[in-house]
């Protein structure tokens, strides 16, 4: 499978994923949660790239910049919203369809602004969203066909990273969305359903098995230490509440 073609001497990647770097400060500012999400994403695309060999700066600044889109018009995005109203409760699926995928060419639009934002990164942040179909919108819409629903004028991920990047992004978002709802966290039920589902939808045709197998590998691993250590930092917080009872109940 292709690789990213990049002169790795022309650009300055870390620089990019400095959290001073003037993008990234607004970034951070309009919109959090995307900010947020992205820099999981980012994290993810690093662990996988490792995995693979790839470059990890590459993944990480497809990763980090892969919405950068959505800066445009945050509100729109659940994660931005902080508890506030969903727009799209009101709004026509249809119209709420061309709202969020329209981040997709936004994001194109802003990095091709960005002097220092290596061109040959643009066209796999583009196809991370492949051809797949915004299945919320589309269940809400009643319609008998997908179509509509589509992301449209791009196409499945041309290169390993690319698919990378769809199935971390991918991958993250639907922690979050069982992490909101207060579900139970199966991550290698998720990470399997996740590339079986873009595997059904011929989104990754060309990844081969070895790599699909060190994709899931990476990321099992990677979202379990980060569970554990979620998991411990929320018992060790939980202890030493307790441990604060315990000595207020003895002054008394």
């Amino acid at each position: 499978m292709d690789t990213i073609d990049i002169d790795l001497e022309k650009y300055d990647l870390k620089a990019l994923l400095d959290a001073k770097y003037p993008f990234l400060e607004r970034f951070r500012e309009k919109a959090a949660g995307t900010f947020q999400h992205s820099q999981n994403v980012a994290d993810l695309c690093e662990a996988v790239a490792l995995e693979l060999g790839l470059n990890t700066d590459v993944a990480k600044v497809i990763g980090m910049y892969h919405d950068s889109g959505k800066i445009t018009f945050p509100e729109a995005f659940y994660e931005n919203q902080n508890g506030q109203d969903n727009i799209h409760d009101k709004l026509d699926p249809l119209i709420s369809f061309h709202i969020i995928s329209k981040h997709v060419a936004d994001s194109a639009l802003i990095l091709t602004q960005l002097p220092e934002f290596p061109s040959e990164l643009i066209d796999p942040i583009v196809q991370h969203h492949g051809t797949t179909v915004l299945k919320s919108l589309f269940l809400k819409s009643g319609f008998k066909t997908d179509d509509a629903f589509r992301y449209r004028n791009v196409t499945p991920p041309q290169s390993l990273e690319a698919i990378v990047l769809m199935i971390c992004d991918s991958t993250e978002a639907t922690l979050r969305s069982i992490e909101h709802a207060d579900g139970k966290v199966n991550i290698e039920e998720i990470v399997y359903n996740t590339i079986d589902r873009f595997e059904q939808d011929g989104q990754i045709d060309e990844l081969r098995i070895g790599h699909s197998k060190k994709i899931k590998r990476a990321l099992i691993t990677t979202l379990k230490a980060r569970y554990h250590n979620r998991s411990m930092a929320d018992y060790e917080e939980e202890e030493d509440k307790q441990t604060i009872k315990e000595k207020k109940k003895e002054k008394k």
